[in-house]
């Protein structure tokens, strides 16, 4: 099995994140600090997926969503989407989370968001909560999986939407994703562009992280 590590470069009020070169190619490494701040204001970020030299396809896709943040309830025009190129007709059949969430208290509210509040849609057709947590939680580590019956178009963009089932906050973010949070995607036709990082001008996969 091949695994594609992607991660975001994010740049603005959140700072940056890491970017790997899967172990198969040249042990590129390149580390980034990111700077911590959840309110975020309109930020743009380069999501890459980097590929060794010769590589045709994957069967999982490791996706760092750390520093994402749920704002309001699904659709609304703050909400962050993050924009992945998987590949053309690619197939998901399983989609797992290893995350740290942490919820947010509304300056207006006495209690903090509920953990299981917090929502990934992708593609507008499924639904992921990574927590069943009727309560506030800081720095919580959740993990597991559900099935996936995604089958993506011609583009091969998968479109990831965070959001909350519940909004207690119009407008403010009511939880977000700490560091060392990611998902990993598996299925068939998965299709990275041979070469490096993209944001080194060496070519790869480029898409982004925007609000609606």
């Amino acid at each position: 099995m091949r695994e594609l590590h992607y991660s975001t470069l994010h740049r603005g009020n959140l700072g940056t994140t890491k970017v790997y070169q899967p172990a198969c190619g040249a042990p590129a490494k390149h580390v980034f600090k990111r700077k911590r701040e959840f309110q975020m204001k309109k930020t743009i970020a380069l999501a890459v997926i980097a590929a060794s030299a010769g590589l045709a396809s994957a069967d999982t896709m490791v996706i760092d969503v750390s520093g994402s943040q749920f704002f309001d309830e699904q659709g609304a025009a703050v909400n962050e989407i993050l924009s992945v190129l998987v590949g053309s007709g690619a197939s998901i059949t399983n989609i797992a989370w290893d995350v740290n969430l942490t919820t947010f208290t509304d300056p207006n509210a006495t209690f903090p968001s509920w953990a299981s509040e917090a929502t990934m849609s992708f593609e507008g057709a499924e639904n992921v909560n990574v927590s069943g947590d009727g309560f506030g939680v800081v720095n919580q580590n959740y993990t597991g999986s559900q099935a996936s019956a995604l089958v993506l178009g011609v583009d091969g963009i998968l479109d990831i939407e965070f959001f909350e089932s519940f909004d207690d906050s119009t407008g403010n973010a009511d939880s977000a994703f700490e560091a060392g949070s990611s998902i990993t995607l598996s299925g068939s036709g998965f299709v990275p562009t041979p070469g490096s990082l993209a944001v080194l001008g060496l070519g790869g996969l480029v898409a982004g992280r925007r609000r609606r």
